[in-house]
């Protein structure tokens, strides 16, 4: 069977077996369907990682020059971990992936973020530790806590993403709310009466990430800006994680002690399925989100995950601006797979994205049903399985 043959068996089977596994079509009344017509509303901004290297942030200017779609415009990180803070894993998570840091000081620190913000981008520090901690706990690090808002203050860093709300009422008690904040996906929020709560007990958050189980959920993405108008929703849209991984929180503040392996991944980094059924964002599926109102997008450093204060590699971020520019359809299966995500797959054909785009989750298959996931995923819907399944016989069959 040729590779046409292939596609369309493949596109007959997946019509079916999407209405016979989904339990879906059935379920959502006409009059409640979402209908988004794709459509590019502004400028798709982008948080990457700051890195420590001079050069490296100049090469995101770069991009900034060679892209109109998309811009980097703002950078995230934090304190590395050889500064020796002692509330490191308490507040912040540093990764430095078993590499030295070339910033070793605070001054050292000061001189990237300065550096960032005098090119014209925004700077973000990251407290989203999801780890709780009790009063003695705080006592144990509060002198250095201090030291660190007070010195981010001076030098002109004005946001805070926290990932415990433990943090964002010291923050807000300490320097009488000197800084906006910023919702961390490890809040793991899944429900819009949670940020109620949040917004109403610390109003000076003007920014969600959304956690990867909701990025597809479309209704509560809707629900989300229509309850706060005056907050900007963020996607994280290269992160390779598992949807519904029962160890995201703990995964947070240590990646490798007493880890867990989520079961899909126990098929190999390289695992279609995993691929399948992960929290990926593709680059054609950006103008849907646009459409209602959400412009705002996540990169994490790929290639080397464990290494945000350290990487050096811009591959996987220009790609995906590329694709966004001018179409993903051309580009190789191997530079999709392995040069935008990095999941270290070995293909022997040499396909293109074209061929394959029509066998991966389909964006409309989440516009209806995303809002289900949670209850009927593996139950009465197997859809992203059965893309994985497709798209592995057409490029290992």
């Amino acid at each position: 069977m040729n590779r046409r043959d292939v596609i369309k068996t493949g596109l007959l089977g997946l019509s079916a077996g999407a209405v016979a596994l989904s339990g879906c079509n059935k379920e959502v009344a006409q009059s409640d369907e979402l209908e988004i017509i794709p459509k590019q509303t502004g400028t798709y901004e982008f948080s990457v990682p700051l890195p420590f290297n001079y050069k490296v942030i100049d090469e995101v200017l770069e991009l900034n020059s060679k892209y109109k779609k998309s811009q980097v415009f703002s950078f995230y990180n934090c304190t590395p971990e050889t500064i020796k803070t002692k509330f490191n894993h308490w507040i912040q998570i540093p990764r430095e992936g078993g590499i030295p840091s070339p910033c070793k000081t605070y001054q050292d620190f000061e001189n990237y973020v300065k550096y960032a913000l005098n090119n014209g981008f925004k700077f973000t520090y990251l407290m989203n530790s999801p780890k709780p901690f009790s009063e003695q706990d705080f006592l144990s690090f509060k002198d250095d806590f201090m030291y660190l808002l007070d010195f981010l203050y001076k030098i002109g860093v004005r946001n805070i993403k926290i990932g415990n709300t433990q943090v964002a009422q010291l923050i807000n008690e300490i320097t009488q709310n000197a800084f906006t904040l910023s919702g961390s996906t490890a809040l793991e929020f899944n429900n819009i009466t949670q940020y109620k709560y949040l917004f109403e007990r610390y109003p000076n958050f003007d920014v969600i990430d959304l956690p990867i189980d909701q990025s597809f959920n479309f209704k509560f993405l809707q629900g989300l800006i229509k309850m706060f108008p005056d907050k900007k929703l963020e996607l994280m849209v290269n992160d390779g994680c598992t949807k519904g991984c029962p160890a995201w929180i703990s995964h947070r503040p240590e990646r490798f002690f007493c880890s867990f392996r989520c079961p899909l991944s126990q098929n190999g980094q390289g695992s279609l399925l995993s691929f399948g059924c992960s929290g990926l964002v593709y680059p054609w599926n950006l103008e849907y989100y646009s459409a209602i109102g959400i412009n705002n997008f996540k990169f994490v450093a790929r290639g080397n995950l464990e290494m945000r204060s350290n990487y050096n590699d811009l591959t996987y971020l220009d790609n995906y601006l590329s694709a966004l520019e001018y179409g993903a359809d051309d580009m190789s299966v191997d530079t999709f797979f392995n040069k935008m995500y990095s999941e270290h797959f070995s293909f022997s054909n040499n396909a293109k994205v074209s061929e394959i785009k029509s066998l991966l989750p389909d964006i409309h298959q989440f516009i209806k049903y995303g809002h289900e996931c949670a209850v009927k995923c593996g139950v009465e819907c197997n859809y992203c399985e059965l893309c994985a399944k497709r798209t592995e016989n057409f490029l290992l069959g």
